[in-house]
C-alpha cells in the first residue's frame, strides 16, 4: 500500500516555487531536464529552440527554460545499511557523503535516511546543523537484510521536509534486494510518479543474481533511476566514491528547469510527459497529475 506521503505527491500536478526566478503559478508544472550526449556526458548551453515538450503525445509550448545552477539544493541521502554493505562499501559511502559536506553552500540542505534490517530510519533531517552529520554517520552500522524496492515508496517521506525546489534523492546501495514486499516492477512503476529524481550510485558491481523477470540487479537500478528522472551510475571500487562528488554535483547543476502552463480545466488525471532535445538525449520526470495544457 502506498504511504500517505506518496499519495499526497501523486495528487499534486502543479507547484509554486519561491526560489525559481521564472513565472510560476498554481497552474504551472515544473520539470527538471538533464541533457546528455550519446556518450552520457551532460550538456549545457543548448538553445531553447532545440527543446520540444509533449504531454500525452501532443506538443505544447514551453513557458520558461533556465539552468538551475544558481539555486540552492536539497539533497536527501538514502543509505543502504544491510549486511552486504559492511566494510569498504560502507566506508566509501560515508566518505562520499562527507565529501558533499565540503562542497555545500550556505543555503544548501542535506538529509540522511538509512534502510536495513526491515527498518527505515530518518537519521539526519533537513534543517539540522550540518556539522552534526559526520557524527551521525559514525554511528551507522550495517546489519541484516535489504528491502531496496520497498525503499522507493519512502522517497516522498525522505524529501517531505525539504524547502528548496531544486532537489534530488541520492541512493547509495550495492543493489542487492532480499526482503522487499513489492517487486522490482512495482518499484519502477512507483518511481515514475515521483516528483524527486533518484540518482542511484551502485557501490561496486552487484552479484549476478537475477529476479524472476530475468533482470539483473544493475538493470533494475537503472530502470528505477530512469523512471524517476534520475540516473544510475556504478562505482567499480568503493575507494573511488569520494571522487564522484564533483561529477555528480556538476550534473545536478547542469539540469534545466522547464515550466509550462496547464489549463486548470477538465479532467484531473495522470499525464505522460516527454521532452526531446535536438541531437541530444533528455531525461525528465515521466508525467504529472493534472489537466492538459
Amino acid at each position: 500500500m502506498l504511504c500517505a506521503s506518496l499519495a499526497a505527491v501523486l495528487a499534486v500536478g502543479a507547484v509554486a516555487v519561491a526560489q525559481y526566478q521564472g513565472q510560476v503559478d498554481v497552474n504551472a508544472v515544473v520539470a527538471p531536464v538533464t541533457v546528455r550526449k550519446a556518450s552520457g556526458r551532460v550538456v549545457t548551453g543548448v538553445p531553447r529552440r532545440s527543446f520540444h515538450l509533449y504531454v500525452d503525445g501532443m506538443e505544447v509550448p514551453i513557458r520558461d527554460l533556465d539552468l538551475e545552477s544558481d539555486l540552492p539544493i536539497s539533497l536527501g541521502f538514502i543509505l543502504d545499511t544491510s549486511g552486504s554493505m559492511a566494510g569498504r562499501k560502507m566506508t566509501g559511502s560515508q566518505q562520499l557523503i562527507n565529501a558533499f559536506l565540503q562542497h555545500r553552500r550556505d543555503d544548501d540542505q542535506l538529509a540522511l535516511w538509512t534502510f536495513g534490517d526491515e527498518r527505515v530510519m530518518e537519521r539526519f533531517p533537513f534543517g539540522m546543523g550540518w556539522y552534526l552529520l559526520p557524527r551521525v554517520l559514525e554511528t551507522v552500522k550495517p546489519w541484516s537484510t535489504t528491502a531496496l524496492y520497498d525503499m522507493v515508496q519512502r522517497v516522498p517521506d525522505v524529501m517531505e521536509k525539504a524547502s528548496h525546489h531544486r532537489r534530488a534523492a541520492i541512493l547509495l546501495t550495492d543493489g542487492v534486494d532480499n526482503a522487499s514486499h513489492i517487486s522490482a516492477d512495482e518499484a519502477t512503476a512507483l518511481a515514475k510518479h515521483l516528483q524527486t529524481p533518484i540518482y542511484v550510485l551502485g557501490v561496486e558491481p552487484p552479484p549476478p543474481a537475477r529476479d524472476v523477470s530475468g533482470s539483473s540487479y544493475e538493470e533494475i537500478l537503472t530502470l528505477i533511476a530512469d523512471a524517476s528522472g534520475g540516473h544510475y551510475r556504478r562505482i567499480p571500487r568503493a575507494e573511488e566514491m569520494p571522487g564522484v562528488v564533483d561529477e555528480l554535483l556538476n550534473e545536478l547543476s547542469s539540469r534545466y528547469i522547464l515550466t509550462f502552463a496547464t489549463s486548470g480545466v477538465g479532467q484531473q488525471k495522470w499525464r505522460r510527459l516527454e521532452v526531446e532535445v535536438d541531437r541530444f538525449d533528455a531525461t525528465t520526470r515521466s508525467g504529472y497529475m493534472g489537466t492538459l495544457p
